[in-house]
């Protein structure tokens, strides 16, 4: 096939996210749980951290996305914020987890200033990273091949991300020597993984750009961003599905631990089973995109992923293996195909906007997507922090689990369960109406539009 990507270069890009996922989901599980059970702070006080951090980062996705697309080097527009961010990400991911022995108010100082690190690493390595599909194939198959690749590789990353780090806290002791293992072991594996994407896709074909790409946000801009309207949806599709992420990710620990009484264990055993099942997914989910369309196929996804939301409403101490196994095998299965064809779907947005508007702004675009997913991400944990404060959740210090009252376990049953069933339903509500996928409608002229704009 003429426009087929080499097998090396979708390897090569796709490993990168191994290092991304790490760092999404590490602290995302792990920070608010560490908190509470091992600094002995409150899980409110974690979830503003995060929301501070994450805000500050939707100021620096756009930054980074407006320069990468500016810049011009040996080792193309994107590739140097690759390896810088490789760098910045390791040694954030290391000062999250390894704080010093300080006072108890400085802790929480020295929390966010490292959070702040953490999201610049991050977005300098993720927003570069996530504009390159659009730009190495025209083919909307393609994108989708070379993202399945990415979809094993974030299997992987999660894996090591949540039963990894499990497995390494509890050899620690599961206190604040194990997190300090598990911090030095899997920084070391984000920065291989990253620095690995940045060879990797040193020979990666690219799209002819223009020299002076115009990537500035201003009112003619954004007139244009309105009329891709498939860009649009996917964004409102994206604030649910990252608020559900968000009430998912920074509960299930704790769920694991208070409610369920399988703590790290079953988060080892849930995550290997999940993740397994996503890699083994990617082929069913490029057929069926095939087959019936990125749309509804995604919709499919969805429908997964409320059901595996709502049986959690059934589960209590007496689960057995089987039944947790169970829901992960669902929960892989709908979570692979969300995966896959959101961030497809986004490729393709980004492709569409480029023959709508003749303008290359991928960065820009990548950008803003990240800003909306990681602004849902922060609203979510800090309103999941202050839910789980309200209800009276009680945290310890050392590891130490203790009974939880009625209402932090009322609590933890409705951010782990009923709450994501209600996000992803409007996640379903809004990409229901996304038309642009195997049968995309031709892009409407850019005279035109400059003239309904006028």
């Amino acid at each position: 096939m003429k426009d087929r990507l080499p097998l090396s270069v979708c390897l090569g890009f796709g490993v990168g996210t191994v290092g991304v996922s790490i760092m999404l989901n590490g602290v995302t599980a792990y920070f608010p749980a560490y908190m509470s059970t091992v600094l002995g702070k409150s899980p409110e006080i974690a979830g503003y951290l995060l929301m501070a951090s994450k805000l500050y980062d939707a100021f620096a996705d756009v930054v980074i996305g407006t320069l990468s697309d500016r810049t011009r080097s040996r080792w193309g527009r994107r590739r140097p914020y690759l390896l810088f961010g490789a760098l910045l990400s390791a040694i954030s991911f290391l000062m999250i987890f390894t704080p010093p022995a300080i006072s108890d108010g400085a802790v929480t100082l020295y929390m966010f200033a490292a959070l702040v690190i953490y999201s610049t690493g991050y977005s300098l390595f993720n927003v570069p990273y996530m504009a390159m599909p659009s730009e190495m194939t025209a083919s909307k198959y393609e994108r989708s091949r070379l993202l399945s690749f990415r979809t094993l590789f974030v299997s992987l990353g999660q894996l090591l991300a949540i039963a990894g780090t499990a497995g390494l806290i509890k050899w620690g002791g599961g206190g604040a020597h194990g997190y300090a293992i598990m911090a030095y072991v899997m920084g070391l594996v984000i920065l291989s993984a990253m620095i690995a994407s940045f060879f990797g896709t040193a020979k990666a074909p690219h799209l002819e750009v223009r020299a002076k790409p115009e990537t500035q946000l201003d009112t003619s801009q954004i007139a244009l961003l309105w009329r891709n309207k498939p860009f649009v949806l996917l964004l409102a599709a994206k604030i649910f599905q990252f608020l559900s992420f968000a009430s998912v990710a920074g509960t299930q620990l704790l769920f694991m631990l208070n409610v369920l009484g399988i703590g790290y264990t079953g988060q080892i055993q849930l995550a290997i089973v999940q993740n397994i099942v996503v890699a083994l997914s990617m082929p069913f989910w490029l057929a069926l995109e095939r087959r019936m369309g990125k749309r509804n196929a995604y919709l499919i996804g969805i429908g997964l992923m409320c059901a595996n939301s709502l049986s959690w409403v059934f589960a209590d101490n007496s689960i057995t293996t089987v039944g947790l196994l169970a829901r992960g095998v669902l929960g892989g299965l709908g979570s692979g195909g969300m995966i896959l064809l959101s961030i497809s779907m986004l490729a393709d947005t980004l492709a569409y906007d480029r023959e709508l508007t003749g303008l290359h702004r991928e960065g820009l675009l990548s950008s803003i997507a990240a800003v909306i997913e990681k602004t849902a991400f922060a609203l979510g944990v800090a309103v999941i922090g202050a839910f789980l404060a309200a209800a009276h959740y009680i945290p310890t210090k050392n590891g130490q689990i203790v009974a939880q009252p009625e209402s932090a376990v009322s609590a933890l049953y409705v951010a782990y369960s009923l709450l994501p069933l209600a996000l992803f339903i409007c996640n379903a509500a809004c990409i229901w109406f996304y038309t642009l996928g195997a049968r995309a409608a031709a892009p409407v002229p850019v005279a035109d539009i400059a003239a309904d704009a006028l």
